[in-house]
């Protein structure tokens, strides 16, 4: 089989024939039809993820493919930009009938991401929360998922042009990162925020009311600030990590979670794709990935 192998952290994608996996027991062989590409792959490429694999390895953590003539998604440690790959037949996803390969590759990360840091947060509804990077994958994901919980959602994103995705999906109000902490002013103060930026959390930790907390999820901007505990405490403040990965081994997390996001999946939850690049093009789809200018999922389609 075909595919993409990374031979050293920091350098380029190599194309290679590999034997196909064999199931071993538990497990079943997935015919991959697509990736979805996150910045953790980017980070693992580089050795600056939380989990560090060390080379040789085929990056793509989200895939989506056939398993006896039926579509699932799956989140695998590595192995996903191949034609096939081995996956526990535990972590397979069954997906409703309507859903493009492409959307399905989509749905796993930023809809459990933004489900599970909601509900890490005791998100209730009537909340106010902040969405940052609100049209990029996770942020599309967690402006349906926050609306379908009852919360009222105010969309942040860098450009003005990317305002009108988030408030399609459902946001109350959409801004800049220079306009948010006006409108959050305007609001009476936030009670969440789904911190992704990394940059600028103690801007981010004043945008909340008394008694607010900010979920840290991510520093898609490559700088992380120091959080000052007296600024938490002078107003009861909460800061919560969220890290998805060691939450899927919580099987009763988990399908709480899927519980709530598969009934709506392809109706009121519907995931948004970007860029779609072909399998042989996946170094272009990791530099779209780092691309500030795109909205929703990068995918890679075999």
């Amino acid at each position: 089989m075909k595919a993409w192998v990374l031979k050293r952290l920091g350098g380029p994608l190599e194309l290679v024939d590999l034997p196909e996996p064999e199931a071993e027991e538990g497990e079943a062989v997935l015919r991959v039809e697509a990736v979805g590409l996150n910045f953790a792959d980017h980070l693992m490429r580089l050795g600056a993820y939380l989990t560090r694999l060390h080379p040789p390895f085929i990056p793509g953590m989200e895939v989506v493919g056939v398993v006896e003539g039926r579509r699932y998604a799956a989140l695998v440690p590595q192995g996903g930009l191949a034609e096939r790959v081995a996956v526990p037949k535990g972590a397979l996803l069954p997906l409703p009938e309507g859903l493009s390969p492409e959307e399905a590759a989509a749905f796993p990360v930023s809809f459990l991401t933004a489900y599970l840091a909601l509900k890490r947060a005791q998100a209730r509804p009537g909340e106010k929360v902040l969405v940052q990077a609100a049209a990029g994958a996770l942020g599309t994901a967690a402006v349906q998922v926050a609306r379908a919980m009852g919360l009222r959602v105010l969309a942040a994103a860098s450009r003005p042009e990317k305002l009108a995705l988030p408030l399609a999906l459902g946001a109350e109000e959409a801004a800049t990162y220079a306009e948010v902490p006006e409108r959050a002013k305007a609001w009476g103060g936030l009670d969440l925020v789904l911190e992704v930026r990394g940059k600028e959390v103690e801007e981010s930790l004043g945008l909340l009311a008394h008694g607010g907390r900010l979920v840290y999820i991510g520093a898609a901007e490559g700088e992380v600030a120091p959080i000052p505990p007296l600024r938490l405490m002078r107003r009861n403040l909460a800061v919560l990590g969220f890290w998805l990965t060691p939450l899927l081994r919580e099987a009763a997390l988990v399908e709480e979670a899927l519980g709530f996001l598969l009934p709506r999946l392809g109706r009121e939850l519907r995931p948004v794709v970007g860029p779609v690049f072909p399998f042989a093009e996946a170094e272009a789809a990791f530099r779209a990935l780092l691309d500030r200018g795109h909205t929703g999922k990068v995918v890679v389609r075999l």
